[in-house]
């Protein structure tokens, strides 16, 4: 476990990046079939998944992590929490309260539905674009799915993959949300702006494309 002085530094959600100093988890299948003895990497590259480094541990925040009450002092979380369904957002937004200490800091990025909407509505008033809008919404929206479920194979390949978003936020609603369950000091966040620096080693810039980052305290 990487305890800091003051507290855990938590990366939710990190699938193949490592940093340094925070405690890394996925909840990818992936990370727990990299965990077999001596042929757990053989079956991820036997089915073309990625190689999975060896600090990333397995760690699903629905179910509960391995974590005491009031135990981080930081956690981050980059393109989670759109892939959780409403109720599940808030469970795993009653965990994260739980895990972090009082004043403990919580940053989150998560795809910006208002910037998409504005980019769809500019795309659908140009004749040029127009026929592509909704295609270009629900691809990069990750709404809709361009591959095929017409076998049990693709419908599998589709769970463990997990690309798909099943809740979009904005500013407004990620901050009543964040309210409603007691954070305080929200506040949104431009790539440089942290509270505590050591969310730059975590952070990826290229992650703020078409996102939106909030900070909030216990």
């Amino acid at each position: 476990m990487n305890m800091n002085k003051d507290g855990i530094c938590l990366n939710i959600g990190c699938w193949l990046d490592v940093a340094e100093g925070w405690e890394n988890i996925d909840s990818s299948p992936y990370v727990k079939i990299s965990k077999i003895p001596g042929i757990g990497n053989f079956i991820l590259s036997a089915i073309g998944a990625p190689k999975f480094p060896d600090p990333i541990k397995s760690g699903d925040l629905l179910k509960g992590l391995n974590l005491k009450p009031n135990s981080c002092k930081l956690i981050f979380a980059s393109h989670v929490l759109e892939h959780l369904s409403l109720s599940d957002f808030q469970v795993a937004l009653n965990n994260i309260y739980s895990y972090l200490q009082p004043d403990g800091i919580l940053r989150i990025i998560v795809p910006d539905l208002e910037q998409y909407i504005n980019n769809y509505i500019e795309q659908r008033s140009d004749p040029a674009l127009s026929k592509n809008a909704s295609n270009w919404f629900m691809e990069k929206t990750y709404l809709g799915y361009t591959g095929s479920r017409s076998t049990l194979y693709e419908r599998w390949r589709e769970i463990f993959a997990n690309s798909r978003h099943q809740w979009m936020w904005d500013e407004p609603s990620l901050s009543h949300a964040l309210a409603e369950h007691n954070f305080k000091n929200i506040r949104r966040c431009n790539y440089g702006e942290w509270a505590d620096p050591r969310f730059e080693s975590v952070e990826n810039k290229k992650r703020h494309w078409y996102a939106i980052c909030i900070e909030a305290t216990k």
